[in-house]
């Protein structure tokens, strides 16, 4: 039988004064509250039977794989980080059913626990700190709806807790891990909203500095729908009911044999090798060429000739050899002459600018996402810019024309431009993202706008102005350097097929202005394999929902579903591998063909 141990004490103070470091001030009152440490034998039972639970978390906060965001580690440089204190920029926290303001909406993490100043309540201005021993468990995600992270502690510092700030009601206490009531049992932290850029530093720092620091804690980044579902939870204890486990959906002998499949009456032809077929087993991650076959089967067969004639898909190399350097790069060019140059053969024939719709499948750092440039030959030409200025007579205008667009687009052969771009990487945190060192432009005015799905694909109220949209996943870092890319490939194929008369002012411009960036806001990956059929699934649904004639090649039983619920539908468990798997076999073409 396991014996009780004199352990070392954890000491936790609470103020009522907020300068917790003028030991001399009147108005100060610090009580020291001294914890126990209970320590787990080898066996799994804890010594002190108060607490038995505290590690026996419901079904309802149990979280599975599926539940799991990968986080990647930080740059090296950055290692320092975990040497000084980091901010959690958090605006409220909730004590079970109890909730405080933040003071400068800051919770501290230290060495060995989080210091917070909470404000607002029946108490003001009170000190806490919340050692990392009394952490069972820290759940955090900034993808969700409400951004927020979910702690579990142990009974003896809720006791503690109630001791010096009551809390209980007729219920009970109003803070208590060990509570029926699904409100009063965590803590939860209101994370504030932060840039795609500074999102993914907080994720990566967060994760790691816990980790770091109490290696017995068990902390995730979780999925934005799971993390939406532990705050229905945490705040309106609204349960969901454990679903059952399921099998996972893995290919059998004759589905790994390598397959030819053809589309357009055969005039595609796919060589799919057992490599290629893997990939649709559930975990694993889609490769090119299974993206690519499917993207052209919806191209072939789920568009109308008329939206086809409107659609233009890049395969999914496109984007890689945009932006890959290469031996053969003329170092005597522009940085946006090198990039058009790797790819302008491949569209010799096609005129970008009589289609309604780009759709280019990019793949970056092992992630899956993809873009769609809708009308962008309807972006405004420079006459269009500088018509507030038709009364300056013709000399002036031109100047006028040369003021804007030295300062509104790209410039052809400016190598200045380049320098300038480069350096200025140096110093900017967006570096942090690009790991993959893709040659792209550096851009750092550019604000997507973040739009719903829904109101992007409505075709009674969608609009026809030009757009650059990225459909993400995982939404894990700025696609701004992306947009600013495509946006500069855009202006330079134009330039190079359309020829326009001398001191001609209907040149077509592509800039932030004329052609924005949206991140449209779809249903997020709740896995880090996924994401290859999300991206098949957002340009599947995008375009039977965009239609307004209902063109697409649907089940009449979708018309009435929304994007969002079309895709969970179709992305639910392994339908969408089986999907791919069917199609590939309703394609296979015989050897005598």
């Amino acid at each position: 039988m396991a014996t009780k141990t004199k352990l070392p004490q954890e000491v936790i103070c609470l103020s009522d004064d907020d300068n917790d470091d003028d030991n001399n001030s009147k108005n100060s009152i610090s009580i020291p509250i001294t914890i126990p440490i209970i320590k787990q034998q080898n066996s799994p039972t804890i010594v002190n039977s108060d607490i038995q639970n505290d590690t026996c978390e419901t079904l309802n906060w149990t979280i599975n794989n599926d539940d799991i965001i990968h986080v990647s580690e930080l740059p090296s440089k950055y290692s320092d980080i975990f040497k000084k204190p980091f901010e959690i920029r958090c605006s409220a926290i909730r004590f079970g059913i109890v909730e405080f303001n933040v003071e400068s909406d800051v919770v501290l993490m230290k060495e060995k626990e989080f210091h917070m100043k909470l404000t607002g309540g029946f108490l003001d201005n009170v000190n806490m700190k919340l050692a990392y021993s009394d952490v069972v468990a820290f759940y955090f995600s900034f993808q969700s709806q409400t951004p927020a992270a979910f702690i579990q502690v142990r009974s003896e510092f809720a006791r503690l807790f109630d001791k010096y700030i009551p809390t209980s009601d007729e219920h009970g206490r109003g803070f208590d891990p060990n509570s029926k009531d699904e409100r009063r049992r965590h803590i939860m932290f209101y994370l504030k909203s932060l840039t795609p850029d500074m999102e993914k530093i907080h994720t990566s720092t967060i994760y790691h500095f816990l980790k770091t620091k109490s290696p017995k804690m068990n902390v995730y980044c979780v999925s934005a729908s799971r993390a939406q579902e532990l705050y229905n939870l945490a705040r309106y204890a609204k349960v969901s009911l454990p679903t059952p486990k399921k099998v996972p959906f893995t290919l059998n002998v004759n589905d790994l044999t390598p397959k030819t499949v053809g589309l357009n009456n055969n005039t595609i032809r796919f060589d799919l090798s057992s490599e290629d077929l893997l990939c649709l087993n559930e975990g694993e991650y889609l490769n090119d060429n299974i993206i690519d076959f499917y993207l052209q089967y919806i191209y072939y067969e789920k568009l109308s000739e008329e939206v086809r004639k409107r659609t233009y898909l890049f395969n999914s190399f496109f984007y890689t050899r945009l932006t890959q350097k290469g031996n053969s790069d003329n170092p005597n060019i522009s940085a946006a002459e090198r990039r058009y140059n790797r790819v302008k053969r491949w569209l010799r024939d096609v005129d970008l600018f009589s289609k309604d719709y780009l759709i280019v499948p990019i793949n970056q750092n092992a992630h899956w996402y993809i873009v769609l440039i809708q009308n962008h030959n309807n972006v405004l030409t420079e006459g269009d810019l500088i018509s507030d200025d038709e009364d300056l007579d013709f000399d002036d205008r031109l100047k006028s024309k040369k003021k804007k667009r030295s300062t509104r687009i790209i410039h052809r052969n400016n190598k200045h431009n380049d320098i300038c771009n480069n350096s200025s990487s140096k110093t900017n945190i967006h570096s942090l993202e690009l790991l993959d060192e893709a040659d792209e432009v550096i851009s750092n005015n550019d604000t997507p706008l973040k739009l719903n799905i829904e109101l992007l694909v409505n075709s009674k109220n969608r609009s026809k102005s030009p757009a650059i949209i990225i459909f993400d996943s995982l939404r894990i870092a700025s696609k701004i350097r992306v947009a600013a890319t495509l946006r500069e490939f855009l202006q330079l194929e134009y330039d190079h097929k359309k020829t326009l008369p001398i001191q001609s002012l209907g040149r077509k411009l592509f800039n932030i202005d004329t052609i924005p960036t949206i991140e449209a806001a779809v249903p997020q990956q709740r896995n880090y394999s996924d994401c290859g059929l999300y991206i098949l699934q957002y340009i599947e649904s995008f375009f039977f929902h965009c239609s307004s004639t209902n063109n697409y090649q649907s089940s009449s039983s979708s018309s009435s579903s929304t994007f969002s619920n079309w895709c969970e539908k179709n992305l639910m468990g392994s339908s969408k591998r089986k999907e791919i798997l069917n199609v590939i076999n309703q394609h296979i073409i015989s050897k005598e063909e």
